[in-house]
């Protein structure tokens, strides 16, 4: 993005500087996120958000990107306040 594309369109830049961060983030928080499941078990959004230290809105966003990229599942468990367990797909 050229200098005066910055200037005249500030909210692209910074669009960009998210993405940037993101990917950044996108190896290391998966392998908390996994990590701490494979320990834990099937675990709810709540359950991961707590343990990972990040709010239930990043844990959900996480989350289910991996869902839709296979690394996680919906069990069939469903909690009282009414939350799906997510479990570890087999051989992720």
């Amino acid at each position: 993005m050229s200098e005066n594309e910055e200037k005249r369109f500030p909210e692209s830049a910074a669009i960009k500087v998210e993405r940037c961060q993101i990917a950044r983030q996108e190896y290391t928080m998966r392998k908390r996120l996994l990590d701490v499941i494979r320990a834990g078990g099937p675990m709810t959004i709540p359950e991961v958000a707590s343990a990972l230290g990040v709010t239930p809105h990043e844990a959900t966003w996480w989350m289910m990107g991996y869902v839709r990229y296979g690394f996680l599942r919906a069990t069939e468990e469903l909690t009282e306040e009414g939350y799906y367990k997510y479990a570890i797909v087999e051989g992720k």
